[in-house]
């Protein structure tokens, strides 16, 4: 059970007196409890149609001047700080410095919707928001330097980072039934007059209005005014499911989220952890669809439902891919009693390019002889010790001369602090193979007088402990 139903479980009662407990104890709670109740009490302050308009308008026209404004051929300089201290190519400088006068731009506006949040005005904001997005739409924006692949397209890319921060301040904020009723009035009969069949305009407010919906005790009312704009449920498929479960409208709820989870991946989770707590058979016949469209995200969400008793094969699937992705060996604990020879054959093609990784999941399945093999092909010297590590004391003659090798050829054809650090960390492990500790005491002393006298190895190999 999610936070959500619980909450709303719960008797009202017991909501009141939770806030009762925590309420004296917060000053910005306290301010925050004075604003709703003004605003519950007082005839609410419903902006008209025309003054929704207006503002949609006037926050249009002053950030597409804004946009407009930052000249991408020649920023502001002045106010440039470059992302890190290394060498910045004179093209990525100027994308940086654009970038920066942009970011400004955007948060001088989430400064503006923070103030109108605390003034408990919804309608305001997403009137606002609402005009930012015009702006940008409407922006011309000179780009001859080619900064930007599409500077619009990039535009709108932070107009959806700077809804999600809206968001999260709207969470956090008390509102009043009748201000997120007005805003859904207008917002609804703005898209109908403004933008009729456009499902792109809208989805863009989706996140937000679900906030809204969140903070609402009476979503059928919501979901009455979602149903006169004419606006298709498939548009905003997760405010659709929202206002349809939180409305008590079940079946409604199932066959929405059944016709929109192959097109929203948050409806198709929904819907699965719906038919994990109610028909396995159905949870299982689904996530077998959906996994290959995207394994990867897939196998993170799958991870904690599938198992080997529910779907064997499936399990395997999700397992293997998690392996492939994450490179965490505990995954590989986890499926390796439920592979097959040719599932284990195609997980160790997909680790080729890993050495490091294929040694961890080689030694779990015991195969030294692999790893051996592993080290004998390997040319780079940079992983050498994680590589033989798990075979010292499995092959102890082999592993003492091939490091013994390992150090001298190294030693005889290049030089530099990193490399003897090398050779310190390779000396250490020949400690751990059994019967040869006095070989390695030999050896050590043989690296340590190297002639010509190398005074930076014999600073690692102290560093390392290996002489005193």
């Amino acid at each position: 059970m999610n936070f959500e139903d619980i909450y709303f479980s719960a008797p009202d009662s017991l909501r009141l007196k939770f806030l009762d407990a925590i309420i004296w104890h917060n000053d910005k709670l306290k301010k925050e409890f004075i604003l709703f109740k003004e605003s519950s009490e007082q005839k609410p302050d419903v902006i008209s149609d025309n003054a929704f308009v207006e503002i949609i308008d006037k926050t249009r026209s002053i950030y597409k001047h804004l946009f407009e404004g930052v000249n991408i051929e020649n920023p502001d300089w002045e106010m440039y700080h470059p992302p890190h201290l290394g060498y910045i190519p004179d093209y990525e400088a100027y994308q940086y410095a654009s970038e920066q006068e942009f970011e400004a731009i955007f948060e001088n506006f989430v400064s503006k919707a923070i103030n109108i949040i605390i003034e408990q005005r919804p309608d305001e904001l997403i009137a606002m928001l609402t005009g930012l997005y015009k702006s940008i739409q409407n922006a011309g924006i000179e780009d001859d330097i080619g900064s930007f692949n599409d500077i619009n397209e990039y535009l709108l890319d932070e107009f959806g980072k700077v809804t999600h921060a809206i968001v999260e301040k709207l969470r956090l904020c008390a509102l009043s039934e009748n201000r997120i009723k007005n805003a859904f009035i207008k917002f609804f009969g703005y898209c109908n007059k403004e933008y009729p069949g456009n499902e792109y305009f809208a989805k863009h407010f989706e996140p937000l209005l679900i906030t809204l919906a969140e903070k609402s005790k009476n979503t059928e009312n919501l979901l009455e005014i979602y149903d006169q704009s004419g606006i298709g449920k498939n548009t905003m498929p997760e405010l659709t499911l929202f206002l349809y479960k939180r409305s008590g409208k079940h079946d409604t709820w199932l066959l929405s989220a059944l016709q929109f989870y192959r097109d929203s991946e948050p409806v198709a989770k929904e819907l699965l952890t719906y038919y994990y707590e109610t028909n396995k058979e159905a949870f299982v016949s689904i996530a077998r669809e959906l996994f290959p469209a995207n394994k990867y995200s897939w196998s993170r969400f799958l991870q904690n439902y599938i198992s080997p008793q529910l779907d064997r094969e499936l399990y395997v699937k999700v397992f293997i891919q998690l392996i492939i992705s994450s490179h965490e060996i505990d995954y590989y604990h986890k499926v390796k009693p439920y592979l097959n020879d040719s599932d284990y054959n195609q997980l160790i093609k997909e680790l080729k390019l890993n050495k490091t990784f294929l040694v961890l999941v080689y030694e779990a399945n015991q195969s030294y002889s692999e790893i051996k093999t592993l080290v004998e092909e390997n040319t780079s010297h940079w992983d050498f010790d994680k590589l033989i590590a798990p075979i010292l004391t499995i092959y102890p003659d082999y592993c003492f001369k091939r490091i013994k090798n390992q150090a001298v050829k190294t030693l005889e054809t290049e030089r530099g602090r990193d490399i003897y650090m090398l050779i310190a960390r390779w000396l250490k492990l020949c400690r751990q193979i059994p019967g040869y500790q006095h070989d390695t005491i030999i050896l050590i002393q043989q690296v340590y007088t190297h002639k010509p006298n190398l005074p930076a190895l014999k600073d690692e190999m102290r560093k390392a402990g290996l002489v005193s």
